[in-house]
């Protein structure tokens, strides 16, 4: 096997197609996808009769459609990602995000769309959330790892802030059915493109070794090809602490988007102009977070830089609780602090379970920390809301996240800690299972902060 090549390794062209994957497939098909439901609710006769407006009830459970789906397609993906070829998987599950975007220009019936859900669904495993963890942790060194993913998971809201308004824009002036046809095509492009001539799915395909392995310590290559299995892992403390945080991270998007209601629910309409620009805090969270956490767990590890974000999210949420209402800078500092949170999810969850679990499985087990995102990711607003109502107000719903962050920052810790118990259990590709000698050493120097 030959080494890194000077000048330039093909590291680069992985981590350049995840962020235009990211960019292409989250940032521009799920983060737009709201722009949609009102046209199509009108297109499909669907119009509340209380209001005379677009009921899009309806048309949103193609969201839950898509979750579903893929909650049921998880574990089964996961175990592709090391016997598929990646060109293949990538481009498969990307081909299907497009013909799902297409034929919602064919669709004449409402429940049709549920169709390009389900495609939404079997592609969104490999190209919306475990694939682009899988690709950067397989091509970088464990202690570049975390910078590259952060930077790559990124582009997603980049990718939104500029997807959201040109598609605005189009949809007003040509109508939705010419927005999901443009869409399908950038999308092509962004997601086919890199995993056509981009990916593969180790450096080992074709000859390399992981970028920057050859500038940290002794033991650092095999790391890289060590861990434990899925059957191992399910048997651990650590794996239900991390699934619990994934669980309760993914809750975070419903917070979010309810700031603007929550503010005018204390200050009334007029307060709507700051909602709107909560959420532009919570964007700005969004991007600088997930730079910032892949680039600390680098340094401090995993673990003390996923309290450390809890931290930050706790104080985001009792600015909630104290200053809601008409106090310009506590709600956009609580904005930006809660929007933090995503960079949890789509940096701090892969880098944990890699911690734990080691690269051997990895694909497999991040797909199973994936299945509570799927199942709770789309009722976090409703939770909010449902606790305000029963409540009398949004300072309590917003007082649980105090109480969601602090168990998930106690799940972290007791995720990593007990993990070290069952390193000397880590094994390689084709090795019996049971306990090697040394193994534990080979990543006690460099892991033992995570």
């Amino acid at each position: 096997m030959s080494g890194e090549k000077k000048g330039f390794h093909r590291a680069w062209l992985v981590f350049i197609g995840v962020c235009m994957m990211m960019a292409g497939g989250m940032g521009l098909v799920l983060n737009v996808m709201g722009n949609f439901f009102a046209p199509m609710a009108v297109a499909f006769g669907l119009i509340n009769p209380a209001t005379g407006g677009p009921d899009v009830t309806q048309v949103t459970l193609l969201m839950t459609v898509y979750s579903y789906v893929m909650l049921v397609w998880l574990p089964f993906c996961g175990r592709l990602f090391d016997k598929v070829d990646a060109r293949i998987l990538f481009g498969a599950s990307g081909a299907l995000i497009v013909v799902g975007l297409l034929l919602m220009n064919v669709w004449t019936e409402v429940w049709q769309i549920y169709i390009s859900g389900a495609c939404f669904g079997l592609g969104g495993p490999a190209i919306f959330l475990v694939g682009p963890s899988v690709l950067i942790n397989n091509w970088f060194a464990p202690k570049q790892a975390g910078k590259f993913l952060g930077i790559a998971s990124a582009f997603t809201g980049v990718g939104t802030f500029v997807w959201s308004p040109v598609f605005a824009g189009i949809i007003q002036s040509s109508g939705y059915k010419t927005g999901f046809t443009i869409e399908a095509g950038i999308c092509a492009v962004l997601v086919l493109v890199p995993a056509i001539f981009f990916f593969r799915t180790r450096p080992e395909d074709v000859g390399l070794k992981p970028y920057g392995i050859e500038k940290e310590e002794a033991g650092a290559e095999a790391v890289k090809t060590s861990g434990v299995n899925g059957k191992f892992a399910l048997g651990t403390v650590a794996f239900w602490c991390i699934l619990v945080a994934a669980g309760l991270i993914s809750l975070g998007g419903g917070y979010k988007s309810m700031m603007p209601t929550a503010v005018q629910s204390v200050g009334g309409p007029e307060l709507a102009m700051l909602g709107a620009t909560m959420i532009s805090a919570a964007a700005i969270g969004n991007i600088l977070g997930k730079i910032a956490l892949g680039t600390l767990a680098d340094k401090i590890g995993i673990r003390n830089a996923m309290i450390g974000f809890c931290v930050v999210c706790i104080i985001g949420f009792l600015l909630m609780v104290l200053f809601l209402g008409d106090n310009q800078v506590p709600m956009l500092a609580a904005g930006f602090c809660i929007g933090t949170a995503d960079a949890m999810m789509s940096v701090g969850l892969p880098l944990a379970t890699r911690n734990c679990f080691g690269d051997r499985r990895y694909g497999e087990i991040y797909s199973y920390m994936n299945m509570p995102i799927a199942l709770l990711g789309g009722i976090g607003a409703t939770f909010v809301a449902l606790v305000a109502n029963f409540t009398g107000g949004f300072q309590a719903a917003y007082g649980c996240g105090v109480v969601f962050m602090a168990i998930i920052a106690a799940c972290i810790f007791i995720a990593c800690v007990t993990a070290l118990k069952f390193r000397d259990k880590w094994t390689y590709e084709g090795e019996p299972e049971k306990s090697r000698k040394g193994s534990e050493s080979l990543v006690s120097s460099q892991e033992a902060a995570h």
